[in-house]
């Protein structure tokens, strides 16, 4: 068994212990200047990992900072240095405790290093084995070998895929600090551990990833692989993020309109009885448009609303929240519904309306919301597959993965993010019903979903000068809700001081590439009180590849080179000549 106490490793002695700080006094200078020329892996002692001896315990820290002694600092000349000796303090943060006899890590510090106990310089072989297993809570875990130790390749670390997932994670770090690889590697990862996983890919760079386990589907991707969200399965709340209706004049008329056509679509689906009242309401007030194939429903004077009322009361689904109506005959409903008392054209209600109804009828007819949602009820015809079948077939077929891209579907009016956002509450629904939590009676399904490029998406509201704002929420209200129901989110993004410190609050593990920005630093400080101010110092200098792994499950935060992936994404950036 390697011992960690080495005298040949030997460092300095502790001369402060607080709850804020503990301090190594290195007896000598010359120790340092022997360390250099002795060993590569000794010089430049800041940010290298320490073992401090205790009482039945030791320590595993890193050294955070290294000082002379004020008196000895104004003093230091490079002649002196070489000739006489200086004392220098160095400060350490505790990472863990362990155990001295079985020398096995510790969940929390039960106590704190003496005062004079000796310091060791940790080797890696010694720093490998208190990582193996990283985060394991119980004999059941499914490790993932997700990285090693920066500079030392042979010691891997395998990390707990409960410990990684089941509190929700975030993978964040500037560009070029490879969160891409990253997802990459865990994409891989939950293949090998024969998981379910969505990815929306914004950029389409992990179109490569594609195989018997991977299944990848575009929107606006053409027929053979392409994939669309049908209009009926979005909200109501989201067409007013596609149409920007009013506050005052045009909400009203289109909450209405769209009443009417949701009853229109439940009576046509009805067997109803001849000379019933909804055979007659139906043959009274309803019409067809012979050139475009829609009906719509005529208002009148106030014995007309009443019959209108109690058809609606009789068919409850009429107030459903679901798009259940053909889209196409919206527009001319609202100057159906633009009335007076006696049940005439109201010319003032129908101009107010004038707007909402040309953005209506401009977007069913643009190219790429009708892609996207199937307005016209023709993307199946050309090849392309309706997303709720594809989640369905997905599901349930030997497939772990699913990859989303939405890199060709358009930023014009919003339209990629009111789609992300309807297909997280999609599944934010299907989890609430219970679709991924197992029971006594069927396997566990849980799904994680990956939303690459985050800060695109989250904390986004659709409003203008005139129109209501609509909140889009979905993956909020996942990150808050459905770590019981089965749904694991997994977010990746390189700003994260755009992302809601509600949803960052809610993240039980993080791994964070390099990180300049000081704003995105602090967010991370924010929401995650494992990692402390000295651990997240060294974010800035991070290498590519490098993350610091830290989370509730994980004894401390810890610094590592995350394996590359066996196929990796297309992230690479253009030449630029």
């Amino acid at each position: 068994m390697y011992n960690p106490y080495s005298d040949s490793r030997f460092v300095g002695f502790v001369s402060l212990v607080a709850p804020y700080a503990t301090n190594v006094h290195f007896p000598s200078s010359l120790l340092l200047k022997k360390f250099f020329s002795a060993d590569q892996g000794y010089h430049a002692l800041t940010g290298k990992y320490i073992i401090i001896e205790g009482t039945g315990n030791g320590f595993l820290g890193k050294i955070t900072e290294i000082a002379l002694p004020e008196k000895e600092r104004l003093q230091f000349t490079e002649t002196r240095y070489e000739k006489e000796e200086f004392h220098p303090i160095g400060k350490i943060e505790i990472m863990l405790c362990f155990d001295s006899y079985e020398l096995k890590a510790k969940k929390g510090i039960e106590q704190l290093p003496p005062v004079g106990a000796k310091v060791f310089l940790c080797a890696d072989d010694f720093l490998g084995s208190l990582l193996t297993d990283f985060g394991k809570r119980g004999e059941n875990d499914q490790l993932i070998p997700l990285a090693y130790i920066p500079g030392d390749s042979r010691h891997e670390v395998n990390v707990s895929g409960q410990a990684l997932f089941g509190r929700h994670c975030a993978i964040v770090g500037t560009t070029g600090g490879g969160k891409s690889w990253t997802i990459a590697k865990l994409i891989q990862e939950v293949c090998c551990l024969n998981g379910k996983a969505i990815v929306i890919d914004p950029t389409g760079e992990y179109e490569a990833l594609q195989s018997n386990n991977i299944w990848y589907r575009k929107f606006n991707g053409g027929s053979d692989s392409g994939t669309y969200l049908n209009y009926r399965n979005i909200r109501e709340t989201d067409l007013h993020a596609l149409f920007r209706p009013s506050q005052q004049s045009q909400l009203p008329k289109l909450q209405e309109a769209i009443k009417s056509l949701r009853l229109i679509e439940l009576l046509s689906k009805k067997t109803i009885e001849a000379e019933s009242p909804e055979s007659i309401f139906q043959a009274t007030y309803i019409s067809k448009n012979r050139e475009h194939g829609y009906s719509t429903l005529k208002k009148g004077i106030d014995k007309d609303a009443i019959q209108f009322m109690l058809t609606c009361k009789n068919n409850p689904d009429v107030y459903s929240p679901f798009c259940t109506f053909d889209i196409n005959a919206l527009a001319a409903q609202i100057i159906k519904e633009c009335i007076d008392n006696y049940g005439n054209s109201d010319k003032t209600a129908t101009n107010n309306c004038q707007s909402l109804i040309t953005r209506i009828l401009l977007t069913i007819n643009d190219k790429s919301f009708e892609q996207v949602f199937d307005f016209k009820g023709l993307q199946n015809g050309l090849g392309s597959v309706d997303f709720g079948k594809l989640f369905e077939d997905f599901m349930k077929a030997d497939v772990n993965v699913l990859i989303l891209s939405v890199a060709e579907v358009p930023t014009d009016n919003k339209l990629r993010e009111i789609l992300i956002n309807a297909l997280g509450r999609l599944l934010l629904e299907k989890a609430l019903g219970k679709e991924f939590k197992g029971d006594s009676k069927r396997p566990k399904k849980s799904l994680l979903l990956f939303l690459d490029e985050a800060h695109l998406f989250l904390n986004k509201k659709i409003k203008d000068e005139y129109s209501i704002e609509v909140d889009l929420n979905a993956f909020d209200r996942i990150a808050k809700e459905c770590r019981k129901f089965g749904l694991f989110l997994v977010l990746s993004t390189q700003m994260p001081r755009d992302i809601p410190r509600g949803v960052l609050s809610q993240m039980g593990c993080f791994i964070v590439h390099r990180l300049i920005n000081q704003f995105d630093r602090e967010a991370i400080e924010y929401a995650c009180s494992e990692a402390s101010k000295s651990a997240l110092s060294f974010l800035p200098i991070l290498s590519s590849g490098e993350a610091m792994l830290t989370g509730v499950d994980f004894p401390m935060p810890m610094i590592l080179k995350i394996k590359p992936p066996k196929t990796p994404p297309d992230s690479a950036t253009p030449s630029v000549f």
